[in-house]
């Protein structure tokens, strides 16, 4: 009777990322302040091109959750006057 239609949207990539779950995971104990753009980049060095949403997802599936590296101070003086 009626034709059975593919799934749509969902996260179709997480396997990828997945595969590489335990090297994330040694990059964050060897380098607790790594950023998402330095772990993209380490796993394209590896051959395994993916998105900053998609470790981001991967992040919070696995309740990874990264601090913020501390920001500059300013720079501007308080009036003496």
């Amino acid at each position: 009777m009626g034709r059975l239609s593919k799934r749509r949207g969902g996260d179709r990539h997480s396997g990828r990322i997945e595969a590489h779950g335990g090297f994330i995971r040694e990059l964050l104990a060897e380098q607790g302040d790594i950023t998402l753009v330095e772990v993209q980049a380490r796993l394209i060095e590896r051959g395994a091109p993916v998105g900053i949403g998609t470790l981001h997802r991967f992040f919070v599936r696995h309740g990874i959750t990264r601090k913020k590296r501390p920001g500059t101070q300013s720079s501007k003086t308080v009036p003496t006057s």
